[in-house]
């Protein structure tokens, strides 16, 4: 029995020296190893890769704004698709349209009459019971006249009014109201309609 006792002692001493030798107390907790202080032999050499996807990611969607084309004698409006990032902005909807037609479009016949250089400053005011939305332009729009401003402010109302909360639009050059011309180079006091723009419509 006493020898036996003994040798109890023993095997319970060598396990307390063994820990110790870990460098872990008897009674600590178990603790994470940071991969630095792993082995080599431990590590994967080749670690699977990681993606992570943002909630909310901005994805685009299609929607129409008008260019010219000739049909004959005559010009009309032509719908095109554009990707926008929002389809309920109309500000996304005119940036698009102020960007030219295309290389292949405008082989196809595609024209604007829109300046270049021509600056959308605001388009985000809608009166929600007229159903108005208010465009704020550059003074670049000014570098056209005649008939070439008419079909730009065609192109501009079509694009607008193709929003669902938007009947109407009121034109402004850098904040100061102006009236818009209409088809027959009238000009209109206030705001206009695609029924300004009648003889341009597109092709149904």
């Amino acid at each position: 029995m006493r020898a036996g006792r003994w040798l109890g002692v023993g095997l319970a001493g060598l396990a307390v020296v063994a820990l110790g030798a870990c460098g872990l107390d008897a009674d600590d907790d178990p603790e994470a190893i940071s991969p630095q202080d792993l082995p080599p032999g431990l590590i994967d050499p080749n670690p699977a890769p990681t993606s992570t996807t943002l909630a909310g990611s901005p994805t685009t969607i299609e929607v129409p704004v008008y260019y010219l084309v000739r049909d004959g004698d005559e010009e009309r409006l032509q719908e095109v698709e554009r990707e926008v990032p929002a389809a309920d902005e109309p500000s996304d909807r005119l940036a698009a349209l102020f960007t030219p037609p295309t290389e292949t479009e405008a082989d196809e016949g595609l024209t604007s009459s829109i300046p270049t250089d021509l600056v959308l400053l605001d388009a985000s005011q809608i009166d929600t019971e007229t159903k108005e939305l208010s465009v704020n332009l550059s003074s670049d729009l000014l570098t056209i006249e005649g008939a070439e401003l008419a079909k730009a402010f065609a192109q501009i109302v079509y694009t607008a009014t193709d929003h669902d909360d938007v009947n109407q639009v009121g034109f402004y050059v850098e904040g100061e109201p102006i009236p818009a011309l209409d088809a027959e180079g009238v000009e209109r006091e206030g705001a206009v309609t695609r029924a300004d723009y009648r003889p341009w419509q597109p092709e149904l």
